[in-house]
């Protein structure tokens, strides 16, 4: 999560145009001795043109054109170099207009990242924005303890520091919003790095975090 508190960062409005994919299981090609390519492999944005089928009330579809924040946050996405349709099944990406105090966040049980789209904000930090969120989602999906603690030790920090955030809270002082922040950096193009836990990682660590998350995807 990105939430924005000075502006910091943490990353349902019925309408909202929809990405994401119900297919259920991920294919082979994520091998852990893949490592980077696994995890940074190409990724095939769903076809989407204005008008777009969108989520409507009572299981019907309805159309509308593209929003100002869907054209902006579809652009945005197309940048991310993680196949996040394949690795995250059932998983869906909203483009909303600007939530004061927020830039996305990522609801677990409901497997939806909300982006809330702002003007003074790049095609590239929305991006960002995006890979933190898509981190989170790996992280609750596919990590355990061990492998929470790996990424830790990869990143230099302490074993004793806190993974999680309380509900709603920035994460950027969390293990949690550490990877989420070096998953960013793997899966969108090199952005700011935002942790308060330690500097932007070493390409060396950024193959070693690739490495745990392909891993943890192949055995899944």
């Amino acid at each position: 999560m990105i939430r924005i508190a000075s502006p910091m960062r943490i990353l349902g409005l019925s309408g909202a145009l929809v990405v994401g994919m119900s297919a259920s299981g991920v294919a082979s090609t994520f091998q852990p001795a893949v490592v980077l390519n696994a995890v940074r492999t190409s990724q095939t944005t769903p076809a989407v043109s204005s008008p777009v089928s969108i989520d409507a009330p009572g299981d019907t579809q309805v159309t509308k054109k593209l929003t100002r924040e869907e054209q902006t946050g579809l652009k945005a996405l197309d940048l991310i170099k993680f196949n996040w349709q394949q690795a995250l099944p059932g998983w869906r990406v909203r483009f909303l207009p600007p939530r004061k105090g927020y830039l996305a966040i990522t609801f677990r049980e409901q497997r939806r990242i909300d982006v809330y789209v702002r003007a003074d904000r790049s095609t590239a930090a929305i991006a960002h924005d995006i890979g933190h969120e898509l981190g989170h989602a790996i992280d609750v999906t596919y990590l355990n303890d061990e492998r929470r603690a790996a990424v830790l030790m990869i990143r230099n920090l302490r074993p004793e520091t806190s993974w999680w955030a309380c509900n709603a809270c920035t994460d950027l002082q969390t293990g949690a919003g550490d990877f989420a922040e070096t998953f960013a950096m793997i899966a969108a193009p090199r952005y700011k790095f935002y942790s308060d836990l330690g500097q932007a990682p070493t390409p060396q660590m950024l193959t070693d975090v690739s490495a745990i998350v392909a891993d943890a995807i192949a055995s899944a």
